[in-house]
């Protein structure tokens, strides 16, 4: 009896340390899985962190980028609209300043395009069409001074640049291009050679005249370089060349 007795007690004795183990196993798998599961949620969040900052970074540059293209667009129309403004009172088409007009339509609704909640955007459109529809004849007083004559000049060299470069946003076809051009052309001829005309004989009725000879050799000069090719202009160059022998024996 007593050896049984000690030899159960030994089964139960085993058995408990077997049984304690067992839990502290337990437990201390428990714990290396909370400890992993912290280190993974972790390492999740600061992943997702990276990509929202990635996107945020993203779509600042898209802010950015889409910033300085509009105000690049708004630069050119402030230009544009420049010499618009420069043309008031000088003997140029009304054509010029339409097409001037609608390439201004053309960018603010570029503008619109890439930044559709642009303020202001929608009626700055519609400012510029009906300014299109308005566009009249400008009205021109007196003759032209030689500043205004110098400023017409100009204005029609960078005119004449946008169209021979293809600078201007608007659709135009080649045919339109070339009949501005031409438009172009034929005004600044009559408007320098009523110019010169005008000053080659008021220097003449001055007495100044080497001042009159030299406005009748720009006059001879411009319509030369033109060639003689139809009636107006050779009519002029003879008119050009009677006043500038005139000149010539005044001078003699």
């Amino acid at each position: 009896m007593t050896a049984y007795f000690q030899c159960n007690n030994e089964s139960k004795l085993v058995r408990l340390l077997f049984s304690g183990h067992t839990t502290y196993i337990l437990l201390n798998m428990g714990l290396r899985m909370d400890q992993m599961t912290i280190i993974f949620a972790v390492g999740g969040l600061l992943i997702l962190t990276l990509i929202l900052a990635s996107i945020a970074h993203r779509y600042h540059a898209f802010v950015e980028e889409r910033r300085q293209h509009v105000q690049r667009i708004l630069k050119r129309v402030e230009e544009i609209d420049g010499i618009i403004q420069r043309m008031v009172g000088l003997p140029i088409p009304v054509e010029l300043e339409r097409l001037l007009r609608r390439d201004i339509v053309a960018r603010l609704q570029a503008v619109k395009g890439i930044h559709a909640g642009f303020k202001g955007i929608n009626g700055m459109i519609a400012q510029a069409r009906q300014a299109v529809e308005q566009a009249a004849v400008s009205a021109v007083t007196g003759d032209l001074s030689e500043q205004k004559v110098e400023r017409f000049s100009r204005l029609t060299g960078e005119i004449e640049w946008l169209l021979k470069e293809d600078r201007l946003l608007v659709g135009i076809n080649d045919q339109e291009r070339e009949q501005l051009l031409e438009m172009i052309d034929t005004r600044r001829m009559e408007t320098l050679y009523g110019y010169h005309m005008r000053e080659a004989n008021r220097k003449l009725k001055g007495n100044q005249l080497h001042q009159a000879q030299w406005h009748c050799e720009q006059v001879k000069s411009m319509l030369s370089s033109h060639g003689l090719e139809n009636e107006q202009i050779e009519g002029w160059y003879k008119e050009a060349d009677q006043l500038h022998q005139q000149v010539a024996r005044r001078l003699s």
